[in-house]
């Protein structure tokens, strides 16, 4: 992950996980993210180049062990799984199988509406007691045509 406001660094998740301003289920849940990472990054790139995808259209849902049971409603052995897709796509699944109750005060998966911020996707990580949303990058885009080559 990059912080554009710094020197164009990489920054560890890990920084955040100790941040005294997030709750304990925060730090938990990215702490769900940072275990599986570095497969959800390959697994970006691949879902935007084999499909045509935009990164601002990816959303990343992230299911906690704990949580397993609301979306499969079966007991199997308990992992962190992973869903990639369009953010709309992502959308509809959430309130299918996870409908907002009818008095909730505002739609829980709002962000999925719109693009994420240039050069990041948007990750939902679910587990038995909320939701952590958190856009995620930078990721960036090379198209390389094979005509224009130099040959040395």
């Amino acid at each position: 992950m990059h912080d554009d406001a710094s020197d164009g660094t990489a920054v560890d998740l890990d920084v955040y996980l100790n941040d005294a301003s997030l709750s304990e289920g925060q730090r938990r849940r990215l702490g769900l993210f940072r275990s599986v990472e570095s497969g959800v990054c390959s697994r970006i790139e691949s879902l935007c180049e084999r499909s045509g995808i935009e990164v601002t259209d990816v959303a990343v849902l992230v299911i906690g062990p704990s949580a397993q049971e609301a979306f499969f409603g079966w007991g199997g052995e308990r992992v962190i799984n992973v869903v990639l897709g369009h953010r709309t796509r992502v959308y509809a699944l959430l309130n299918v199988v996870l409908p907002p109750l009818p008095e909730a005060p505002v739609d829980p998966y709002a962000d999925l509406l719109q693009p994420s911020p240039d050069r990041c996707v948007r990750v939902l990580i679910i587990d038995e007691e909320s939701i952590t949303v958190m856009s995620y990058g930078t990721f960036i885009t090379v198209r390389v045509d094979p005509a224009n080559r130099a040959v040395a």
